[in-house]
């Protein structure tokens, strides 16, 4: 893991975090977490590229590595709500915390794929 992800990551974790104390600030750590998290996961080379195109663990790894573009795209809409004013947009309506609900979603997506991708890469 590359050092920009980390800090990324880290980011995104204390604007999560500091949402609720420092509502100024938040979105803004959040934005910058997310872009660093992301440029940093993309620019990985998937690990399943070391498999063979008959191998079943590079089917496997190539499913989990697209989920986690999806849960990346969750990351990146939530952090955009953060800067949203509560109201209605185009019928739908936007709280304070709407941005929870796709930030649970990439934690879940998230914490799935690093443990399967770990098992599947072992054996």
């Amino acid at each position: 893991m590359g050092y920009v992800e980390m800090l990324g990551e880290t980011l995104v974790v204390v604007g999560a975090i500091g949402w609720l104390p420092m509502r100024a600030v938040a979105p803004w750590l959040m934005a910058v977490g997310v872009v660093l998290f992301a440029v940093g996961r993309f620019v990985q080379t998937p690990f399943y590229q070391k498999y063979s195109e008959r191998d079943p663990k590079e089917l496997t790894l190539r499913r989990l590595y697209h989920q986690r573009v999806f849960g990346m795209v969750a990351l990146i809409l939530s952090a955009m709500l953060m800067f949203l004013p509560q109201g209605f947009y185009s019928g739908m309506y936007v709280g304070p915390s709407s941005w929870l609900v796709l930030f649970v979603i990439f934690v879940v997506i998230e914490v799935y794929t690093t443990f399967r991708i770990s098992a599947v890469d072992k054996g």
